[in-house]
């Protein structure tokens, strides 16, 4: 189910995602029950069980609405910014943070992918198309870029859009908000890593 099928209505629907999203984050998603997450929607739990049927249903939706978001958000980024190494740059820092503030989502959705893939094609197909389009954005810049003598073209294996994302979700793997870097310090990592180490970007 999503927030635009659900029989909840899509008010409901993401108050169920929110309280999903906490409880999962708090506790583990394997640790949370149905019930607990209607209870603590405030949704009457037969109404609930309609919507969502089972965990996996549950889990998906969350993946999906957090996966859709960050596809509009990168949107918004591309076009309010300039040459595509600007553009890229503006995403970087907008994936480092959105991937932070909904790392439990980020996290679920990577451990869904390979399990739909087997038993759920059609909804692989949705959430990997999403992230299909986002790799074709980046892909995009990149070449604009190379275009435009902003990266350097090597003759080695090329960076492509996918080699960008796999480094930006790395970010899931091992940063630790209580250590020395700051989200904002960590976004300069990040631009620093792809634009100049891997895309050859000339230093201003």
């Amino acid at each position: 189910m999503t927030a635009n099928s659900s029989p909840l209505g899509s008010i409901h629907t993401n108050r169920a995602l929110d309280a999903a999203t906490r409880l999962f984050s708090a506790h583990g998603s394997e640790n949370v029950d149905m019930h607990t997450v209607a209870l603590a929607a405030d949704i009457d739990a037969i109404d609930f069980r309609r919507a969502f049927p089972t965990k996996l249903d549950l889990s998906y939706a969350v993946a999906l609405r957090c996966t859709r978001r960050l596809v509009s958000t990168e949107d918004d980024a591309v076009s309010a910014a300039h040459s595509p190494l600007d553009r890229l740059c503006t995403m970087i820092r907008r994936h480092i943070t959105f991937s932070w503030e909904h790392r439990t989502e980020q996290e679920l959705r990577r451990a869904l992918l390979p399990v739909l893939r087997t038993i759920y094609p059609d909804r692989h197909r949705e959430l990997s198309g999403l992230l299909r389009g986002y790799r074709a954005r980046i892909q995009g810049l990149i070449e604009q870029g190379r275009d435009l003598q902003l990266f350097a073209r090597t003759s080695r294996e090329p960076v492509t859009g996918a080699t960008v994302l796999e480094t930006l979700e790395g970010i899931l793997n091992w940063y630790d908000p209580d250590g020395e870097l700051t989200i904002d310090q960590l976004s300069d990592v990040y631009v620093d890593l792809v634009i100049h180490h891997l895309l050859g970007a000339q230093r201003t």
